[in-house]
C-alpha cells in the first residue's frame, strides 16, 4: 500500500468503519433473531431475521451512495459465499431435519428470494438494466468482434 496516498487510505479506512459500524449490530441482531426464530420463536421471526439482513444491506448502500463508492469486490464475494452457504444450510436442514420443510420452509425460501431481489433491484437502479446484466455476458466478453463495439450492441471494447 505504499504506492496508495494516505489520504485514499484514509477514505477507504473509514469506509470500512462506517460499514462495519452498520453490519456488525446487524449481523448481531439477526444471528439473534434467527436463533430465536428456529428455536421457541417460529416462522414469523425467521422473516424477522431476514428483514433485519435487509435492513442492513440496505443501509450499506446508503453508505455507499453517501460516500460515492460502490460495492468492493471483496464485498461481493463475502455476499456471495455467504449466500451459498446458507443456501446449503437451508437445502440440508429440509433434507436432514424432520418437520422443518413444514415449519420454516417457506419463510427461510421467501427470505433468501427477497435478498436476492434486492441485490438485482439494486443493480438495475443503480446501472440501469442492460449494464446491470451485461456483467454476465461472458459469451460476448470471451468473443469481442467488431459488431460487439457498436453502441447499439452495448459499445464494449
Amino acid at each position: 500500500m505504499s504506492g496508495v496516498p494516505q489520504s485514499d487510505r484514509i477514505q477507504r479506512l473509514d469506509r470500512h468503519a462506517l460499514v462495519m459500524a452498520v453490519w456488525l449490530p446487524a449481523a448481531f441482531l439477526a444471528t439473534a433473531v434467527f436463533h430465536h426464530g428456529f428455536g421457541p420463536g417460529g416462522a414469523w421471526w425467521v422473516a424477522g431475521g431476514f428483514g433485519v439482513l435487509l435492513a442492513g444491506f440496505g443501509a450499506h448502500v446508503i453508505v455507499n451512495a453517501v460516500l460515492g463508492t460502490d460495492f468492493s469486490a471483496r464485498e461481493v464475494a463475502l455476499a456471495l459465499f455467504a449466500f451459498a452457504l446458507a443456501t446449503l444450510a437451508i437445502i440440508f436442514s429440509v433434507l436432514l431435519t424432520p418437520g422443518f420443510a413444514a415449519r420454516f420452509f417457506w419463510p427461510a425460501a421467501l427470505g433468501m428470494m427477497a435478498l436476492a431481489g434486492a441485490a438485482i433491484l439494486y443493480m438495475v437502479i443503480r446501472n440501469g438494466p442492460r449494464a446491470a446484466f451485461a456483467r454476465f455476458d461472458i459469451i460476448r466478453d470471451n468473443n469481442p468482434r467488431r459488431a460487439s463495439r457498436l453502441p447499439h450492441r452495448g459499445g464494449r471494447a
